[in-house]
Parts: structure tokens; sequence; C-alpha cells
């Protein structure tokens, strides 16, 4: 048991010099509730982003570099493929960020805007894709399903879309398309990190 109290009384003599920076603590508190405002904004589809644009424009200049900072930063890991059609809104959202830390006619949000007509591009590829497969791959799945109906009398009960090869053979292409996407997202979201000075 002594030796549990001493060690105890170890580390309260090594804590005991450390004391909390309080401006330290404050600005990482305003960073984070910069970070909930985007997050909400991003999140409820209802959200005008008026609540962001009076916290920012209220704050003073100093308080206003910390907001940006965790505005900017929810931004960047924003930027992403699009998995649905409604990423557009969610672009727009990001473009109005971007305007309201950096202004109308920023280099940021006209950085953010060109990712979303790239983002665009990025859908209409996936999807073409996925038509180019279908049709690559339909003759194969006939003759599976006349293969099966030979063997057990009737049609095989799956769509094409089931086929557990074609499956295969479309996340081998998607992953290939998203590699050679995200990169050019990637470059995107480094020069807004260099732009915003943000840190790895």
């Amino acid at each position: 048991m002594a030796l549990l109290k001493s060690a105890w009384e170890i580390a309260l003599e090594k804590t005991a010099d450390i004391a909390a920076d309080p401006d330290k603590i404050r600005a990482e508190s305003t960073v984070t509730e910069a970070r909930r405002l985007a997050g909400s904004y991003l999140s409820e589809i209802e959200s005008d982003g008026t609540h962001i644009e009076k916290a920012y424009s209220k704050a003073d200049k100093e308080r206003q570099i910390l907001l940006k900072k965790g505005l900017s930063s929810t931004v960047v890991l924003n930027l992403a493929l699009p998995h649905t059609d409604d990423y557009k809104l969610r672009v727009d959202k990001l473009i109005h960020i971007a305007k309201i830390i950096d202004g109308q006619e920023s280099q940021s949000a006209n950085l953010i805007s060109q990712i979303g007509t790239f983002m665009g591009k990025y859908v209409e590829a996936r999807n073409s894709l996925l038509e180019r497969a279908r049709a690559q791959y339909q003759p194969i799945y006939e003759q599976k399903r006349e293969q099966l109906m030979q063997q057990y009398g009737s049609s095989a009960n799956y769509s094409l879309d089931q086929d557990p090869e074609f499956i295969q053979l479309l996340q081998n292409s998607y992953s290939k398309l998203n590699q050679q996407y995200q990169q050019v997202i990637d470059q995107a979201k480094n020069q807004l990190k260099e732009l915003w000075g943000l840190e790895e």
C-alpha cells in the first residue's frame, strides 16, 4: 500500500507545476464551436447558414481567426467523392462557408466550386462505368442463366446486379476509378489547406 501511495504522491508532484492555460482552452473551445456550427449546417437540410454568418460577423478579429480555423478545417474534411446525387447541396453549403470566411469572390470559394464540377464528372464517369459493365457482362450473365436452366430445368431467380462475378468486376472497376479521382480531390484539398494555413 505504501508503494501505491508514493506513486500517487510522485504523480501529484509532477503535475503540480502544470497549470491550465486559459487562453489555449478558450481558443480550442472556439475552434470546436466553429466545427459544430459547420457540422450542423452541413447535416441539416433546412439550414441556410445564417447562424454561421452571425457568429462570424459578430466576432472580433482574434475570435474570427479561430472560427475560420474551425470552419475551414470542417470544409476540407467534408470534401470527398460523392456516393449519392445530393452532393450538389453539400458543395453549395461548403462554398457558402468559404464565402463567409473569405468573401464572395474568394479563391477558396472558386476552388470548391471547381471541385463540385469535378465531382459531377466523377458521378457521370461512375454511372457510365456501370452501364458499360452491365453491357459487357450481360452475355456472360445470359449464358449462366441458360446453363442453370438446362441443369435445373428453370431460370435462375437472380438479377445481373446480384451475380457475384459481376459485383466483383464492378467493385474492381470502381476501385480504379475512385483512385484516379481521389488523387485530384486530395490535391485540391491540399491547395485549400495551403490557402487557409491549415497544418497537416
